[in-house]
């Protein structure tokens, strides 16, 4: 048997898979202090309960974190915990076990592929859009991670084919500019709304605004199709999957299954596409069970 973890913003999901690709055991734990002790310590508790209730379990721990290969200072959110600090090391010595790291693209990838949508699909290509920007890939069932274990980390690479406006003032926390990170994550869409509008509102009051013919709030989401597609384009054009996986609270946007693949023609390398473009499976602990998963292959 296999545990998961995924630490988000204010909350640890954590999961256990059997050899045989069954989930036995799935636990929420809140996080309510900010600070990396507090996380350790929940981790700690959540891993111990997990152990007591499965005496048989892999001594090794899966965990799906939102953080950074990148030595520069976090944004101030729920990843700002997280900076400059060497999350394995803290996590393995507070555990007492050895742990595997992976994002919450590869953990969602991962899942996808050998429990969800893609279970059928040669390569796999995932996009995890909500505070950060996060992808993943699998080839058949096994996550492809790289010598460096950065395979997905496409959020601090710059937009594809940018328009001239699109290069100046997208200065990003990593030290970057351009980054997709400040064109693709729910900050990035609500600082859109936000400078044009000078009023601040959220991904789903955004969405509302444009179903009631909002004209700026039905122009920012039609810029946000054309970036998605155009990201998810020179993916394709790079790894040529069956499958491309949109994951987090972006994803949730059922608009992007139908205008995404229309914006794809123009910039793929061939005229007859083949790849499906899907929303990630509605399962609560997705990302803990692939981070469980994880251990098991």
């Amino acid at each position: 048997m296999h545990l998961g973890l995924s630490i988000q913003n204010s909350l640890i999901d954590a999961a256990i898979v059997t050899n045989s690709s069954d989930f036995i055991w799935q636990k929420s734990y809140p996080l309510e202090e900010d600070g990396v002790p507090s996380l350790l310590k929940s981790c700690t508790a959540l891993v111990d309960m997990a152990s007591r209730n499965n005496p048989s379990l892999n001594q090794t721990v899966g965990i799906s974190v939102q953080t950074s290969f990148i030595n520069k200072t976090s944004p101030h959110d729920g990843l700002g915990r997280l900076a400059s600090v060497d999350m394995k090391t803290n996590l393995q010595a507070s555990l007492g076990r050895p742990v595997v790291l992976a994002s919450p693209g590869q953990a969602l990838a991962l899942y996808e592929s050998c429990f969800g949508k893609a279970q059928q699909s040669k390569v796999t290509c995932c996009l995890f859009l909500d505070n950060h920007v996060y992808g993943g890939v699998t080839f058949g069932q096994k996550l492809w991670r790289g010598a460096n274990n950065i395979v997905g980390e496409w959020g601090h690479m710059p937009l594809a084919w940018p328009v001239p406006h699109e290069l100046d003032g997208r200065d990003c926390w990593c030290g970057r500019n351009g980054c997709l990170e400040e064109f693709l994550s729910l900050g990035g869409l609500e600082n859109e709304y936000f400078n044009i509008t000078q009023t601040k509102l959220d991904i789903e009051a955004i969405a509302d605004a444009a179903d009631t013919s909002d004209l700026v709030a039905s122009s920012v989401l039609q810029v946000l199709d054309d970036r998605i597609g155009r990201t998810t384009a020179a993916i394709i054009n790079m790894f040529d999957p069956d499958v491309f996986v949109l994951g987090g609270r972006i994803a949730e946007l059922n608009r992007l299954y139908l205008n995404v693949p229309r914006k794809w023609p123009g910039y793929l390398l061939i005229e007859r596409n083949e790849t499906k473009l899907v929303q990630a499976s509605n399962v609560p602990f997705a990302l803990a069970q692939g981070a469980a998963w994880l251990v098991a292959s």
